[in-house]
């Protein structure tokens, strides 16, 4: 049996146990040696030319370096390109993947996406073998698969993160729309439905709180709005109205350190009231579990705190 030298072993290691027949010939295993490998049980054929290291786990990173390697114009795209980016709501049963080209089937749990338009500057090739797509491009394709509101989750993260910012996910989204093309309407609408200015919303409840509390009648409610406080620091509340100094502040648990967070934002808090304004927490929790029982309690609170301030008047707060 060929020895399993350490550059071999290293190229499986790089590329999630995967590799094709180019890659081996390159590493010097021949078409003899590769048949070798494949009756002693150590590599595994997972489509033609595709071999995979049966001791590596074949996990979603290796399905999609499988596929890649498969074939040269297939990039991933859509839920899988928004899972290799660690993008909340992408999970998704098949590997998705994009060309422009005609490709034969390349399996029962990959998903082929035509395009007309896929330009190089679009592709990322990794490290590891995978092609994918560019946030801004995953974005768009996402756009005709969902909601209007894990659209715009979706957005936030990638700005957020840093993935790209608000004006190349615009120019992406306004190259690839035109009439009658899936998701372009959806894509553009909800980038031009966010503030041009103000942080992104750190997380998904964020988005689905602001959405419900609009939907609810409360459109004054502003995301991230600037208070500043008797010793002139600015902070930023996850969101609120400031015309009436009320704020709302969502907590969620994966991140506190209950130790440390606790001291923090009730200092946090007071600082606030001092400055004359009002702050209410709920918890992600409570969020998932009732949503609409949330919304109906920060109604209540907002509107007894806008009557007590006279309506639009000003607390004070920036």
């Amino acid at each position: 049996m060929p020895a399993f030298d350490q550059v071999l072993a290293r190229w499986f290691h790089d590329h999630h146990g995967i590799a094709d027949t180019s890659a081996l010939d390159t590493l010097g295993i021949t078409r003899w040696h590769r048949h070798v490998l494949v009756e002693a049980g150590v590599l595994e054929i997972l489509f033609e030319g595709v071999y995979h290291l049966t001791s590596t786990p074949l996990d979603f990173h290796a399905r999609c370096a499988a596929v890649c390697a498969a074939d040269a114009s297939l990039v991933v795209c859509c839920f899988s390109a928004g899972s290799l980016d660690g993008l909340r709501r992408c999970g998704n049963d098949f590997i998705h993947v994009t060309t422009d080209r005609l490709t034969k089937p390349v399996g029962p749990r990959v998903k082929v996406h035509r395009s007309r338009l896929l330009p190089a500057e679009h592709i990322v090739l990794r490290p590891d073998g995978i092609r994918t797509t560019i946030p801004e491009r995953t974005y768009f394709d996402l756009a005709k698969h969902v909601s209007d509101l894990t659209l715009r989750s979706i957005a936030e993260q990638i700005i957020r993160e840093g993935l790209a910012t608000y004006e190349s996910l615009a120019e992406v989204s306004r190259q690839l729309s035109a009439p009658g093309r899936p998701g372009s309407g959806r894509a553009l609408r909800v980038l031009a439905s966010r503030p041009y200015q103000g942080a992104a919303a750190d997380s998904d409840d964020e988005v689905v709180l602001l959405d419900a509390l609009h939907r609810a009648g409360l459109n004054d409610f502003v995301r991230h709005p600037p208070v500043t406080l008797l010793d002139g620091v600015v902070i930023h509340p996850d969101m609120g109205d400031p015309k009436v100094g009320f704020y709302v502040e969502v907590d969620h648990h994966t991140w506190h350190d209950p130790s440390t967070s606790v001291d923090r934002d009730n200092d946090r808090d007071r600082r606030l009231r001092l400055a004359g304004g009002e702050v209410e927490r709920v918890t992600n929790t409570k969020l998932v579990a009732d949503l609409a029982g949330v919304v109906a309690d920060i109604r209540h609170l907002y509107l007894r705190r806008r009557a007590q301030v006279g309506g639009e008047a000003r607390t004070g707060l920036s």
